[in-house]
């Protein structure tokens, strides 16, 4: 059974809440390609793994709940809100919205919005400058 986009950005938010880097990396291709408030900040499934970790490393507690998840063709919109008490720095509020393309099972392009310093430092450090 193939699933559906919103299942696929599911599994990887499921995933991700439960630090399974394993299968988060088998959700995204390769060549996986993502933007943050339309500007680039991913272009590789290697970049996709080094920044969750910062941001998990950064935000010990880290998750990201699931608000609404909805499904057309190939792609699913999903909104959310990251949550996550630091080490040190303010803690992890912002709401988003992610638009995510999924051709054969895996999610190659990925764009992200949302408003919040806290978090753009956090990607910042870990994948250069967003």
């Amino acid at each position: 059974m193939t699933l559906g986009p919103d299942q696929v950005w599911q599994a990887y938010n499921d995933a991700e809440n439960a630090r399974d880097f394993q299968t988060m990396a088998q959700l995204v291709a390769r060549d996986l390609v993502v933007t943050v408030n339309g500007e680039p900040a991913v272009s590789s499934a290697e970049d996709d793994d080094r920044a969750m970790r910062h941001l998990i490393g950064a935000y010990p507690d880290y998750r990201r709940d699931l608000v609404e998840v909805l499904r057309s063709g190939d792609r699913a919109v999903a909104r959310w809100r990251m949550l996550g008490t630091p080490v040190n720095g303010p803690h992890l509020d912002v709401p988003g919205c992610s638009i995510v393309t999924v051709e054969e099972g895996c999610i190659t392009e990925a764009h992200l919005y949302y408003y919040s310093a806290a978090l753009d430092a956090v990607l910042s450090a870990a994948i250069g400058d967003i």
